[in-house]
């Protein structure tokens, strides 16, 4: 049967056009200035378009996904990401040298140019929230809005690896990732676990169940990711947990390829950290939240993934072994998490509850709301409110 799937999900590509053959593959990278300049040279003034020839694409696809029914959650990811066109894996990969004086020790009391720049000393949460901009101005009212979509950055997941020989069985980390952009150069937490809470990644098939980012990571301008990953130490023979990853890497404007699905990597003395992101050239932030309006008796396990149609990437909301988000519903209310991600300006977004029946379809705007609701098969219903801002202001 999973063969099957997969052959109708080739089809399906090949029916539709959806699968473009022959793409050019360039380096996520790049050197030269004049190379900057001419991505840039024939941007427009508008800002969406007046065509919807995304829509038919989300239409035809949430259909497609809907006939495949229910099967089971690897499966179905494959499935998921093959109707769509997504690579599993990215098809770009570089690696990333840490900035001087980024250790534990050293990066928090440095004086060099980019601990000034990025306020190293300066160890706070964002309080900024997301949605900032949700609400505008009202031009009926004659109130012109100075809102544009500007660069965006989304980080998809982050695996580690060990290169520990006595490591067997049950591996335990703990530490930090976060992200420091020119909004207010504050942390925003994609993970964060001390060592008396660490992540058993043996069992997550060694991704970090990450936060969903308080607000958008904007790149607007440069962007830092600041990585603290160590393994710790199981019985009490005395041994030391052992740094798998330990430093800064930045993302410099100037030298990013836009709409390019990538992997960067960090090493550390004993292992290393992958990330896999894509920038966009021209991004809101979209916040999802979910208000449960009907839960069956006993509750339910819920999981929740999304997908765009033109840039086609897959986002993991509540994962098992993704996401650290408890996916299990008790009662009716408000969801206790909400969940940020970073969409391009011509993409529809959908919202996919992964139990085989239509996803929910939204479109992208600069500003506003929308509320959806969705009914789960064993008889709970969900509000689903997307809504859209950018995430720095011209």
């Amino acid at each position: 049967m999973g063969m099957l799937h997969l052959a109708l999900a080739s089809m399906a590509l090949q029916y539709s056009g959806l699968a473009h053959e022959g793409d050019a593959v360039q380096p996520a990278f790049i050197g030269h200035e004049d190379d900057v300049q001419s991505l840039f040279a024939d941007e427009e003034d508008d800002v969406l378009s007046d065509t919807d020839y995304e829509l038919p694409k989300a239409q035809e696809l949430a259909g497609f996904i809907e006939k495949l029914g229910p099967v089971e959650h690897e499966e179905r990811l494959t499935l998921m990401k093959a109707s769509f066109g997504i690579p599993l894996e990215p098809l770009l990969g570089h690696a990333f040298h840490p900035l001087p004086e980024c250790s534990r020790d050293q990066k928090h009391v440095g004086d060099r140019v980019w601990h000034e720049y990025y306020r190293m000393n300066r160890l706070l949460e964002t309080n900024l929230p997301a949605m900032r901009y949700t609400q505008c101005n009202d031009p009926s009212a004659g109130q012109q809005c100075f809102h544009r979509p500007t660069p965006i950055l989304q980080i998809f997941n982050v695996k580690v690896q060990t290169c520990l020989a006595d490591v067997t069985g049950r591996v335990e980390v703990y530490g930090i990732v976060a992200v420091r952009d020119d909004e207010d150069y504050c942390r925003n937490y994609l993970f964060s676990r001390s060592r008396e809470n660490p992540l058993d990644i043996s069992l997550t098939g060694g991704y970090l169940r990450l936060l969903s980012p308080r607000r958008g990571m904007s790149m607007k301008f440069n962007c830092l990711i600041e990585v603290d990953i160590r393994v710790k130490t199981l019985g009490d023979d005395g041994t030391e947990d052992k740094t798998l990853a330990d430093g800064c890497m930045e993302f410099v404007e100037g030298r990013i390829y836009y709409e390019r699905f990538s992997r960067c990597s960090m090493s550390g003395p004993y292992g290393s950290v992958a990330f896999d992101y894509i920038i966009f050239r021209e991004g809101f932030d979209l916040t999802i939240e979910l208000d449960l309006l009907e839960v069956p008796e006993g509750g339910f396990s819920m999981q929740m993934c999304g997908y765009t149609t033109a840039q086609k990437n897959y986002y993991a909301f509540i994962d098992k072994n993704c996401r650290d988000c408890d996916s299990f519903v008790s009662s009716t209310g408000k969801f206790l998490q909400y969940f940020v991600a970073a969409v391009h300006i011509d993409d529809y977004f959908l919202v996919d509850f992964a139990e085989g029946k239509s996803p929910l379809i939204f479109k992208p705007t600069i500003h506003g709301s929308e509320e959806k609701e969705y009914s789960f098969e064993h008889g709970a219903l969900v509000s689903v409110k997307v809504s859209w801002s950018t995430v720095w202001y011209i």
